[in-house]
């Protein structure tokens, strides 16, 4: 089932070679939920693609930096230039890959923070491909006001000190449970694994203001971290409805 000697034997250490997948009742063929009064969390999954996601990706064609500290110069690039080119403060979201259930919900709330606060530039990084990343968007509903940019080869991943996570950020008995919870109370399972996306990659949440100073942020600490994307806003001076009045044009 797995394609890679490495990975058969770092999951046998762990124990999650034998594990196996819960049962779940059985569905009525007319029922889009299962007709169990809730979702199914497999029922998108691509095993091909969930299995290859656990395989350690090529290096990125830069060494991973050190992530950018507070006070510090943003890292710029073609892709994600800094200073911002339209004069707006930025928050800028590394995702885990597109279809991890924590990363779903960290990027719905972010297109509502980018709804409500249209004075900040609010964009995504993938490294998914272009055409998983874009069908991923389209389930969730669409980007909205979000700008999302692919890096596939994690270039920006490894400017901004994104690099491979370890068996603990990945593993942690912790990261299922809450996983479970998440889908329970607030119905998001995550949707199936996108092209190109690993789960070892590290995410991550910066704010950076109009000068390109970081403000505020860092790599997850954990997958199932929550990331209180509202500090990021607070960090570049918008909070409640004063700022409203000084938002400026939505426009990219």
């Amino acid at each position: 089932m797995f394609s890679s000697i490495g990975t058969k034997i770092a999951l046998r250490k762990t124990g999650l070679d034998k594990v196996s997948l819960p049962s779940l009742p059985k569905s009525d063929p007319n029922s889009k939920d299962g007709g169990a009064g809730f979702a199914n969390p497999f029922a998108n999954v691509q095993w091909n693609k969930a299995f290859s996601s656990w395989q350690t990706p090529p290096a990125p064609p830069n060494p991973v930096a050190e992530p950018p500290k507070e006070a510090s110069r943003a890292p710029s690039s073609v892709k994600l230039k800094f200073p911002p080119i339209d004069g707006r403060p930025v928050v800028v979201i590394f995702l885990r890959y597109c279809g991890c259930p924590f990363t779903q919900k960290l990027f719905l709330h972010m297109r509502s923070l980018a709804n409500r606060y249209t004075g900040i530039h609010f964009i995504a990084v993938s490294h998914c491909t272009p055409e998983a990343t874009n069908e991923w968007t389209k389930v969730l509903g669409g980007a909205w006001n979000i700008d999302v940019v692919v890096d596939q080869t994690r270039e920006l991943y490894a400017a901004w000190g994104l690099g491979i996570s370890n068996w603990g950020h990945l593993l942690n008995p912790r990261n299922g449970y809450n996983q479970v919870i998440l889908g329970r109370s607030e119905g998001v399972w995550g949707q199936k694994v996108g092209e190109g996306g690993c789960r070892w990659q590290t995410g991550g949440a910066y704010a950076v203001d109009e000068r390109g100073i970081v403000k505020w942020g860092g790599p997850m600490k954990s997958v199932d971290e929550h990331i209180v994307l509202e500090d990021a806003v607070k960090a570049l001076g918008f909070t409640g409805a004063l700022v409203e009045s000084r938002n400026r044009s939505a426009v990219f």
